[in-house]
Parts: C-alpha cells; sequence; structure tokens
C-alpha cells in the first residue's frame, strides 16, 4: 500500500483506495517531494478528511481549504498550518484574494463543485497565478460526461474537452521555428517566442496535462 493511500484511510477521506483510488496515482504521478515546503489549496472542504490527508502527507506544508458553506470553518487547525476560507471557487475576486492573502500555491487540487463551467473558471483565474513547476489537479472529472453537471460525452463546454484542447498547446500546435537554426527544434524557450508572435491564443505554460480515471493533472512549464 502506498503511503499516501495508507494516511487517506486512516483520514478516511473518499481519495482512498476504499473509494476513488486516487492516492494510489498521487503518489505515482505527483512531482512533488512529500517532505518539501510547498504550499497547497484544495477547492472543496467537505469534512476535512483530505486536508489533514494533504498536510499529514505532506508534513511540511501550509494546506488551505476553500468551500462556499461557512460552517467548514471549523475544520481549520492553525496550529497545523490548516486554514479555512469561505468563498465561491466561480468568484474570481474572492480566488485572488486568497491567493494575495496566503501566497503562490505550489499544488492546487480542484474537489468543488465539480460543475464543469466552475472547474474550467477556478483553472483559468488560478493557474495562471501558479509558479514553474506547480501542479493543478481537477478531481472527479467523470462529471465531464454528466448532463446534470454542465457536461455530457464530446459536449464542448465540458472540462474534458476544455482539457483536450489545451493538450495541442503542449507542442506549440506543431509550430515550426523558421527562427531557429533547425525549423522542427522543440527548445521551448525558441517555440514561446515565435508562438507568442504568431499565434497568441496558444497556452505556452504548460508542461504536461495527465487523464487518468477520474483526474486531470496538469503541471506548469
Amino acid at each position: 500500500m502506498s503511503i499516501l493511500d495508507r494516511i487517506a484511510k486512516e483520514r478516511k477521506t473518499d481519495k482512498s483506495s476504499d473509494t476513488h483510488n486516487y492516492c494510489v496515482k498521487y503518489e505515482k504521478y505527483l512531482p512533488l517531494n512529500r517532505h518539501d515546503k510547498i504550499n497547497i489549496l484544495e477547492i472543496g472542504v467537505l469534512n476535512g478528511y483530505s486536508l489533514n490527508t494533504w498536510k499529514d502527507y505532506f508534513n511540511s506544508s501550509k494546506v488551505v481549504g476553500i468551500d462556499i458553506t461557512p460552517s467548514c470553518k471549523q475544520y481549520e487547525n492553525i496550529d497545523r498550518n490548516v486554514l479555512v476560507e469561505i468563498g465561491s471557487q466561480d468568484d474570481e475576486q474572492f480566488l485572488l484574494s486568497v491567493v494575495e492573502k496566503h501566497g503562490v500555491f505550489d499544488f492546487i487540487v480542484d474537489d468543488g463543485s465539480h460543475m464543469n463551467s466552475h472547474v474550467i473558471k477556478s483553472f483559468e483565474v488560478l493557474y495562471p497565478t501558479m509558479k514553474s513547476g506547480g501542479v493543478y489537479v481537477v478531481e472527479d472529472s467523470c462529471t465531464s460526461y454528466w448532463s446534470n453537471f454542465g457536461g455530457g460525452y464530446l459536449n464542448p463546454n465540458s472540462m474534458v474537452e476544455y482539457f483536450k484542447r489545451l493538450s495541442d498547446d503542449i507542442s506549440f500546435r506543431g509550430l515550426m521555428n523558421y527562427n531557429a537554426p533547425f525549423i522542427y527544434a522543440r527548445r521551448e524557450d525558441w517555440l514561446e517566442d515565435l508562438s507568442h508572435q504568431t499565434q497568441p491564443d496558444c497556452r505556452t505554460d504548460i508542461e504536461s496535462i495527465t487523464f487518468l480515471n477520474g483526474i486531470i493533472i496538469i503541471v506548469k512549464r
């Protein structure tokens, strides 16, 4: 059993292999050292179980949770550096105020409303604030396929289709670099400059997007 999954089971979060089996995948795919001092934001507090899971695993971290439900404030534990802010993930000014108050986040987990429009909005607001190497995770991406969450299979407005489109930007949409010594060269610094000039709507800040069952992991370039 992975260390993170064991902690998740002890903390009774549904991220463990007892329910969603996310933590085994996290320990395999997250490019983060559990002993590093990192700043974590989780969208969606619910019962506080996952906030404590992250804190137990990333033991030197600060963990901030946000939730629209005021009673979630009870899961704050200042002594453990586990903090809770009350507000909506669909509120741009609230999200930016959390970043301003707590600093740039290294790791963001969206386990909030799971409404497709909210997931996309939160990503578009928060991801640009992250530093290079930051990791952004969307949980329960299965709701992308469910109409009652604003999704649907191949629905262009769903979160999965949104991130599929962004996957083209990882490779700069196949841009050839005619200003480089070799036009097929994939050096990111060369391609970023040219991409900004020739296709300004192409994102150049995504290193990778990993699609797993129920999880999408985005790493910032």
